[in-house]
């Protein structure tokens, strides 16, 4: 079906260019026609995309994120992923009579209940979790980021092996007409149980409790054993606590309830040795980059590592040159009058990653489109905490997000940024690129975001090729005076 231009529209089109003051033409209708058939706009997608994997492991904030992961998955695209949790904890309450607490019979037990919803990886395999006892304790001046450890003891005060069930629930014990979800268990006795029941009966204050007891490292254990999966806690969930069981003075079976504050957040370590990405390591600088042609016409993303890609499209000033007509009239050079109708990206993921449920499964749940700086970091708000510049979602108010369309959409992500090209066409934005960022945004720079809360990933097809059968394209829809 044809598109026909009403000859009010034609006048509103050639006043676009006549009145500075008025909005660019937006894309109205053109999401509905094959490229090429637009009647009065050119079509094209061989403008050069330049993509590069950059690495941004230093600003990933962790501290208090509604989830932690513990765990590691091994991929021979993006290495040995490795996760630890570091958290504090305290008594709900202190013992209103901490002196009935009979310290001589020590502790039955310490029961550590997680309650875990998210995983990446195989979790049809065991894993082996141990606990330590830190050795160091957290600050409140310090802003603790993911790619942080914090000391612990080298033995572990417990251990468990489970098989992972994420997202599943039982009936509730308590009142069989409800679910309960099924949580990590794990059982301390010993020692450290008979410290922390010590430390019960001898402190009246949260603060004094963690001056003695500074919290637990949860990681994988060593080996095969803790490799196949990354489980993320919830250490704000209801069913997430300690219960710490033990005697008083009458031989009375007693319980108390410690909850983890809010210090706590994970470590994510990447070793990346024998991969496309090996030159990035826990040492390269912020900002680094890897270009798609160094790494097999890929360029990849994760969360939690900190892998992200940017985009450059380095020659669009092509589309304003010099107008030969009005060049003839004027004898001037002259660049032409030109309105982007609509532009898109088109991003291929390489099939082979996402060729399962499960595979897909393994993409990043949100992709953002912020703007980059010249040296590779993501431009940020102004003030002492900036925030990242996002794109703005046309026709909203939303920040803008890859749309992923996945086999029936030939396994490619998609935004629209129109406003963006038609800004850059006309130097109202510095063409420093775009990066997509494997993560939501939020509003306050503090607050983590599931950048700090998952280890999803993708790998990009980035052939600069125009040949390529899969490559990053820009299409555009444009349109100039005549």
């Amino acid at each position: 079906m044809n598109w026909r231009i009403s000859k009010a529209a034609a006048v509103l089109f050639l006043s676009s260019f006549l009145f500075p003051s008025c909005e660019d033409p937006t894309a109205i209708g053109l999401e509905l026609q094959e490229p090429g058939t637009q009647i009065g706009t050119t079509y094209s997608d061989t403008s050069t995309v330049v993509a590069s994997t950059v690495l941004l492991q230093d600003s990933i904030i962790g501290l208090g994120a509604p989830n932690v992961q513990v765990g590691r998955v091994t991929d021979g695209e993006f290495g040995t992923v490795t996760a630890k949790t570091f958290a504090e904890f305290g008594p709900l309450s202190f013992p209103a009579h901490p002196d009935s607490i009979d310290v001589t019979k020590g502790a039955d037990s310490l029961i550590i209940n997680l309650d875990y919803s998210y995983s990446f990886g195989d979790t049809t395999k065991t894993l082996a979790f141990n606990v330590h006892r830190l050795t160091q304790g957290f600050r409140d001046d310090e802003t603790y980021y993911t790619n942080e450890a914090m000391s612990y003891n080298d033995t572990p005060v417990g251990t468990v092996t489970f098989l992972p069930r994420p997202r599943s629930t039982v009936k509730s014990t308590a009142d069989t007409s409800r679910t309960v979800p099924v949580l990590l268990k794990l059982k301390i006795t010993g020692g450290f149980a008979n410290e922390v029941l010590q430390t019960l009966a001898q402190t009246s204050t949260l603060d004094a409790f963690t001056n003695v007891m500074k919290g637990l490292a949860i990681v994988p254990a060593n080996g095969s054993a803790g490799e196949g999966s990354i489980i993320g806690f919830s250490l704000l969930s209801s069913s997430t606590n300690l219960t710490l069981h033990y005697k008083s003075k009458k031989n009375i079976a007693k319980t108390t309830t410690f909850l983890y504050t809010d210090r706590y957040y994970n470590q994510v370590q990447a070793d990346r040795t024998g991969t496309p990405l090996a030159s990035f390591t826990p040492t390269s600088a912020n900002g680094s980059t890897l270009s798609s042609t160094a790494t097999n016409n890929r360029t990849y993303l994760q969360a939690g590592t900190g892998l992200a890609t940017v985009i450059r499209m380095p020659h669009l000033a092509f589309f304003r040159e010099s107008d030969p007509v009005a060049a003839a009239l004027t004898g001037k050079k002259q660049d032409r009058q030109l309105a982007i109708n609509k532009a898109e990206l088109i991003i291929p993921v390489v099939e082979s990653s996402v060729i399962s449920a499960q595979d897909s499964a393994k993409l990043p749940p949100v992709i953002s489109v912020v703007t980059a700086t010249p040296s590779n970091r993501m431009a940020l708000t102004q003030g002492t905490q900036g925030i990242p510049i996002a794109l703005t979602a046309e026709g909203t108010s939303q920040r803008a997000t890859l749309q992923y369309r996945g086999k029936q959409g030939g396994y490619v992500y998609v935004i629209n940024i129109t406003s963006y090209i038609q800004n850059l066409l006309y130097n109202r934005l510095a063409n420093n690129g775009l990066i997509l960022l494997p993560s939501n945004l939020s509003d306050d720079a503090a607050t983590p975001t599931n950048l700090a809360q998952t280890v999803n990933r993708a790998i990009i097809e980035a052939n600069q090729s125009n040949n390529a059968a899969r490559r990053i394209k820009l299409r555009l829809f444009y349109s100039t005076a005549q």
